[in-house]
């Protein structure tokens, strides 16, 4: 299906470049780096300096292909360099942590990040990690006290926490301003410039400001054509902006291609759905749970796998299992939402609103949030909260996708 929106934003001509074969990863340079380290580690069994860093290595290369089995490999030698090492060192907790928090096992990362400081060297990164973690943890009142310790306030890694911490705490004009602030320190660093603008992009997405999201995920392009994150988001504003299922797929494809990414069949399923193709939107969105729930990907997906089991396969049981799993690793308003969608799934009304009411509500202003808390309200049968969830939710339409804004939509006809 091509665009069918009267006013489209993306075009192909802006990102075709960086399509092209020619643009494809290459992990030649990572795994050379690999098999030298790796070789001299045979020949010096136990080298504290090569397991470092061939565990770091193992980690990069897992963020360039997606490849779980290498994060894996990363923490089983930077567990071996520590069991194994005379002295306990700052980078060897850092760099489990970061391994911790990209498998989303976030209690672990807390402890590594906790193991870090008490060694009192290089104190302050470690101190910015247990504030990523406290983020991510939900425990913003304890990021807020470990980011007053901070003082550079006008730093770049003051910078972009202070704006994820106030976009968590529902403030997302205030992070906005944050980022650009964060990204005029660091423009000229191509590295950090790519991720800063990547998250601004997000965050103008979530904003309404579309246009402008575009134009920043393809000037990060231009100098990283390599950079997945920016075409993932181009993809989606083709889906959900544009309804150009054509060029949305083709970007995924691509993706699907050079990197391995569960949710790039979530994307590819939400495409399918709008071309009024079910049969295919369901082998896409198996084709996902397949890959999301091998072993080795643990809680990264948990999430997702919640929501299908409830909403696509009749699985309401399964999402409550999972969303119990969530909030022991995960305590967040997110984490007791989606326990409160299994329970509404499971047409325990009463007990969905219970958790709502005590975890949720005035806690977070996500629009798939308010989605669902419009559509528990609905199924008490208070029209009143239900519209007002509801049309909440659609200020932010482009972030859920047209498949629920449709579902939106049809359930305030019925209000």
């Amino acid at each position: 299906m091509a665009c069918n929106h009267p006013h489209p934003i993306t075009a192909h001509a802006d990102y075709d470049p960086f399509l092209q074969p020619a643009s494809l990863v290459s992990d030649n340079q990572t795994k050379q780096e690999i098999d030298f380290w790796a070789t001299r580690l045979a020949t010096h069994k136990n080298d504290e300096a090569s397991l470092v860093k061939l565990a770091g290595l193992y980690a990069q290369r897992f963020r360039e292909s997606g490849r779980i089995n290498d994060i894996v490999t990363s923490d089983s030698l930077y567990n071996i360099a520590l069991k194994d090492s005379l002295n306990s060192f700052v980078d060897i907790y850092q760099g489990l942590a970061v391994n911790a928090i990209a498998q989303h096992k976030f209690k672990s990362a807390r402890d590594y990040a906790h193991a870090a400081i008490a060694l009192k060297d290089n104190k302050a990164s470690a101190l910015l990690q247990l504030v990523d973690v406290s983020i991510e943890l939900g425990d913003y009142a304890v990021a807020r006290q470990l980011l007053n310790q901070i003082t550079n306030k006008s730093s770049f890694a003051f910078l972009v926490r202070e704006s994820k911490l106030k976009d968590q705490e529902g403030d997302l004009m205030a992070g906005i301003e944050l980022m650009e602030r964060a990204y005029r320190r660091i423009q000229s660093n191509k590295v950090l410039a790519a991720w800063t603008l990547s998250n601004l992009a997000d965050m103008y997405t979530h904003a309404g400001r579309i246009e402008e999201a575009y134009q920043l995920y393809l000037l990060v392009l231009r100098d990283n054509p390599d950079y997945d994150h920016a075409l993932k988001g181009i993809a989606w504003i083709a889906i959900s902006h544009d309804h150009n299922t054509t060029d949305s797929k083709k970007i995924l494809q691509f993706l699907s291609a050079r990197k391995r990414m569960p949710e790039v069949y979530l994307m590819m399923a939400e495409a399918a759905g709008l071309e009024g193709n079910d049969e295919e939107r369901t082998s896409h969105l198996r084709r996902f749970i397949q890959m999301a729930s091998t072993p080795a990907y643990q809680t990264m997906y948990n999430r997702y796998l919640a929501v299908l089991a409830a909403d696509e396969f009749d699985d309401a049981a399964g999402c409550v299992a999972i969303a119990k799993k969530e909030i022991a690793n995960r305590p967040t308003p997110q984490s007791h939402e989606l326990l409160a969608w299994g329970y509404y799934k499971q047409n325990n009304i009463d007990q969905a609103l219970d958790v709502v009411r005590r975890h949720v509500e005035r806690r977070t202003d996500e629009p798939i949030i308010n989605y669902h808390l419009g559509m528990i309200y609905y199924g008490q049968g208070d029209a009143s909260m239900s519209s007002h969830y509801l049309r909440k939710a659609l200020t932010g339409k482009i972030e859920l996708g047209p498949h629920v804004t449709k579902i939106i939509e049809n359930t305030l006809e019925h209000l």
